[in-house]
């Protein structure tokens, strides 16, 4: 299957104190950690989401996408950038969830498909499609920053698919936004 994959690195980690791409994971920053992971996919393409300020380098191998400049549109703005550059799937992954696997990646996560747990959709470990952007771009200008909104929305028009999170694999989905979650 042919897809592009992004690392989300760029958000501004208020709850945390300081920025999550830079903690330490197992001796490394984490957004390279995850950025490897993504690699090991082999993506046809390989972007790194980040804010102009953080001057991250990930090599030659992966192109940089900046948030855009005074925007504040989270996690949608990013996604919905990246999406349009590459205009094919994009599998998502948050620089804040260093428990997800690569296999995992591989095997389970396909265009269009996005769990739901808990918490609601799983929107930062997932594969967005094209057909999404209409969708996307309209909640941007009117915005509705909601990525769980826009993703139910996408999933009522039959542009993506719901799937649950079973017990087995919701571990994988932790993120770590305080210091108190990052410690345990």
């Amino acid at each position: 299957m042919s897809l592009a994959a992004v690392l989300l690195a760029g958000g501004r980690s208020t709850r945390m104190g300081r920025d999550k791409a830079l903690l330490d994971w197992q001796g490394r920053p984490l957004w390279q950690v995850q950025l490897d992971k993504l690699r090991e996919l082999k993506p046809e393409r390989l972007l790194l989401s980040c804010r102009r300020e953080q001057s991250l380098q990930p090599g030659d191998d992966a192109e940089v996408v900046h948030d855009a400049e005074h925007a504040d549109d989270g996690p949608l703005g990013a996604i919905t950038r990246c999406l349009e550059f590459v205009q094919m799937p994009l599998l998502v992954l948050a620089v804040d969830m260093p428990w997800m696997t690569t296999e995992f990646l591989q095997e389970k996560l396909t265009p269009g498909r996005f769990y739901h747990g808990a918490h609601g959709f799983e929107a930062l470990a997932a594969v967005y499609v094209p057909a999404m952007l209409p969708a996307m771009q309209e909640a941007l200008r009117e915005r509705r920053l909601a990525l769980q909104r826009v993703i139910g929305a996408c999933v009522q028009l039959g542009l993506a698919e719901s799937v649950e999170v079973d017990a087995s694999i919701a571990a994988l989905f932790r993120n770590a936004n305080t210091p108190d979650e990052w410690a345990a």
